[in-house]
């Protein structure tokens, strides 16, 4: 379908779900029908012949007063926000709060009144002088322009000041700040033995936490694609060797709410890494063979998982303040550094296109010193790169997993505590010996294979 012409001719027509519909409010009585075509001429005249049955436009219909922003969105959030996903709507809510940034500030303001300057004089004091990212005041500055859109197809106001403002706004992000700031968004772990202490450190907090985390560093799933991975979408494959093991990601479950569609609307199968395998099958027989329709991870609490054991986790670890969206950043780049394809990288993400790749990643994807790709082993995925980067990139620290080990293994009697518990069990002192004489295998893979083998069999499928 066309994109709406200009001209007062179109006046009281929007686009909604591939059709035109006609909305206007006449006497404080909201009218909106669909016109049951995609074209607008036809549209108009659908209008002008409704309009002129029912005398619309005569005197006898009265203008209506401007609304404040107060109070009109409320109307919003109670007319035209139905359509949206729970979690949506809840953010909604949140922006739009009593005595929040918007309402805080443009409340008591009429529609009309809410101009380019207005905007600007907003922007200094929600946004710069009270500390807040760009990319915060653009998320602010999208929910106006939701409410003021609706206000235009209402015909309450003439026209939606905010993309006028957001050229301002667009400039502003060419300043060296902005461009920081920008780039701060993407921030993958890149020392590959930062990542192998994070997993040291996860073990403590329980075989469901350390499989959490893993979806986001070996599998590259948002927050809400891990939660709502359920026992029936895992590819077991054969074993752990099986090339065609893999996870299908086909649902979300953000912020651990209801079940419903990933970002992208699409369902995508991910490689499924060795140790991932591995930690899922450890799971799996220690939940007693859940049903196909349970979560993985049922059992964590976003909210509370950030707050709780995540702090642990960066304080046990000693990385600094980190984000569940770095594990997948981290996922990322590091398979675009190992010379993976951008194509299979964005397809494993889930993302649009590969222009969405590249444009998120164009950091890793280019520089000026070269490194040959890394080469798939015998039952290997390009997700197997991720530990193997740690003995095997040119970054790596030998020296450094020993501050690992001994910080790991100080939490021995939790760790065992943990094996009685849960038949978890604890790294043995192999661990110590093998983690500087195995240059081919991770800590951690010795924690879930060599050292442990109650919480995982190569030889044995979850299923058997």
């Amino acid at each position: 379908m066309k994109s709406k012409p200009k001209g007062a001719k179109y006046r009281n027509l929007t686009a909604r779900s591939g059709v035109i519909y006609y909305q206007r409010e006449v006497g404080g009585r909201r009218i909106r029908f669909s016109t049951a075509t995609t074209d607008w001429d036809q549209a108009a005249a659908v209008r002008d012949l409704y309009e002129q049955r029912k005398g619309i436009g005569a005197a006898a219909f009265s203008t209506v007063e401007v609304p404040t922003f107060s109070e009109f969105s409320g109307r919003y959030l109670t007319e035209d926000t139905s359509h949206l996903a729970p979690t949506t709507r809840s953010d909604l809510d949140s922006y739009l709060r009593e005595g929040g940034p918007l309402l805080g500030f443009f409340g008591g303001d009429r529609l009309d009144a809410i101009t380019v300057p207005r905007l600007r004089e907003w922007w200094n004091q929600e946004v710069i002088l009270a500390g807040r990212s760009v990319k915060t005041g653009r998320a602010y500055l999208d929910v106006l322009s939701n409410v003021l859109g609706y206000a235009v197809e209402l015909e309450v106001i003439e026209a939606n000041p905010v993309p006028t403002f957001r050229q301002h706004v667009r400039r502003r992000q060419r300043t060296q700040r902005a461009r920081s700031e920008a780039e701060t968004r993407i921030r993958p772990i890149e020392d590959p033995w930062e990542c192998e202490t994070l997993l040291g450190a996860t073990l403590p907090e329980g075989p469901e936490a350390f499989v959490y985390v893993l979806l986001g560093l070996d599998a590259g799933l948002r927050q809400g694609e891990a939660l709502g991975l359920r026992w029936g979408a895992i590819g077991w494959g054969d074993d752990e060797s099986d090339q065609r093991r893999h996870l299908l990601v086909d649902a979300s479950r953000p912020r651990g709410g209801d079940l419903g569609p990933t970002k992208s609307g699409r369902a995508r199968e991910v490689a499924l890494s060795c140790r991932l395998h591995r930690a899922l099958t450890a799971l799996y027989r220690q939940r007693w063979n859940p049903g196909p329709e349970r979560f993985v991870v049922g059992g964590i609490d976003p909210s509370n998982f950030r707050a709780r054991e995540w702090r642990r986790i960066l304080k046990r670890a000693g990385i600094g303040k980190r984000s569940y969206k770095d594990l997948r950043d981290t996922y990322a780049s590091s398979l675009i550094t190992a010379g993976v394809q951008v194509g299979y990288v964005s397809a494993q993400l889930g993302h649009a296109d590969v222009a969405v790749t590249a444009r998120h990643y164009a950091k890793w994807i280019g520089g000026d010193v070269y490194r040959a790709p890394l080469q798939l082993r015998d039952g290997d995925v390009p997700a197997d790169f991720i530990v193997r980067f740690a003995y095997e990139s040119p970054q790596s620290h030998p020296t450094k997993i020993a501050v690992g080990d001994s910080e790991l293994l100080s939490h021995r009697p939790l760790l065992r505590k943990l094996a009685r518990r849960e038949g978890f069990e604890p790294p043995t002192l192999r661990f110590e010996a093998s983690s500087h004489s195995a240059p081919n295998h991770a800590p951690l893979l010795v924690i879930l294979s060599e050292a442990s083998p109650n919480f995982a069999s190569t030889s044995v499928h979850p299923r058997a």
